[in-house]
């Protein structure tokens, strides 16, 4: 559905999607503002690290330029989310303050930001999925809503990071990103803040804001979100018991467990 004369797309409801089902294309100037219910995906944003996003979570996603996207099914079923597509011109004029404050945050004038969805935002996607009004009010009522799930969805961003960042220098950016890399691929046994700091030539507060700038959370706050949906991937799809993959991603059952129903809302034994 458009609305704003056209600046704003909404997608709201369930869709299906197959399991390696991949789609690629443009991905247009603006801003982009996802709540996923259910479902799982994989997400690329030209030659950078796939994401993974599994419900309940935000998605949002600024480019003001152009870039190719890659979104890839990881779970036969359906999809149930609310999408919401700005166009740059409405984003600039409507936004702007906010928007400027993203810009800093951006790699080369693009940016993807994942976080667990909060039950305001999953309540305000359920409304733009199934709106409780009259026929003849459903453009009104889904464009306030929209604009509310954007205003608390920005706000969830936003909290995480200065209004006014410095530019972080070039051969900062790569450092962190090393560091970021580094724990990708060391999940069962990561290194300490102090050690990846060494590893990386930066001292641990550098590192630490860095991560902040570039990734929008702390290093252990991505550390612990990149284990948890890595081990949501290998219990859902078979691969693992919740024991195994527990294990596999550096933590006791027990403390997995917990810190699962705290990010999903659900026992990971519910996967199987």
């Amino acid at each position: 559905m458009q609305l704003f004369s056209n600046k704003l797309s909404l997608s709201a409801g369930r869709f299906q999607v197959e399991a390696g089902e991949r789609v690629v294309g443009p991905m247009r100037a603006g801003l982009k503002i996802g709540v996923i219910l259910d479902g799982r995906q994989s997400l690329e944003l030209d030659d950078r690290p796939a994401v993974m996003v599994a419900g309940p979570s935000l998605l949002i996603a600024a480019n003001s330029g152009e870039h190719m996207q890659r979104r890839t099914g990881l779970a036969g079923g359906k999809l149930r989310c609310a999408l919401l597509q700005f166009d740059l011109d409405f984003v600039e004029s409507e936004f702007g303050a906010q928007f400027d404050a993203l810009h800093g945050f951006m790699r080369g004038d693009a940016a993807l930001w994942v976080r667990p969805a909060s039950a305001a935002l999953c309540a305000l996607a359920l409304q733009l999925a199934e709106p409780a009004v009259a026929d003849n009010l459903h453009r009104l009522y889904l464009a306030g809503k929209a604009l509310e799930l954007a205003a608390v969805a920005l706000d969830t961003v936003m909290t995480d990071v200065p209004a006014r960042p410095a530019r972080m220098p070039h051969r900062t950016a790569e450092r962190v990103r090393e560091a970021r890399d580094i724990m990708l691929s060391r999940l069962q046994d990561p290194p300490g803040l102090a050690e990846l700091a060494r590893m990386t030539g930066l001292n641990p507060t550098n590192l630490t804001s860095g991560f902040r700038q570039l990734f929008g959370a702390s290093v252990f706050g991505y550390l612990q979100e990149q284990r948890l949906q890595r081990a949501h991937a290998l219990i859902d799809s078979g691969e693992m018991t919740v024991a195994e993959a527990a294990f596999q991603v550096g933590y006791t059952p027990a403390h997995f467990s917990s810190l699962f129903r705290k990010r999903f809302g659900m026992p990971p034994s519910a996967l199987r």
